[in-house]
């Protein structure tokens, strides 16, 4: 059964808030806190606020998050 992980994104004055889903157990819990650590260092390498987006939404789904649009 699969659950939805929800991230907050900020970048500079910007804020979003990107929902993913994927399987509700230990293994991809510890998946998503990891990814969730490494944001940072993908924000460094953007520009702007699209970038970073466009970044995490492919940040976590090479981690096995599909992106759920609210």
């Amino acid at each position: 059964m699969n659950k939805p992980y929800i991230v907050c994104l900020k970048f500079g004055t910007w804020r979003n808030e990107l929902w993913f889903s994927a399987p509700d157990d230990e293994e991809t819990a510890e998946k998503w806190e990891g990814a969730v650590r490494m944001l940072p260092e993908v924000s460094s390498n953007c520009a702007n606020s699209n970038d970073f987006m466009s970044a995490a939404v492919e940040h976590f789904e090479e981690r096995g998050f599909t992106r759920i649009r609210r």
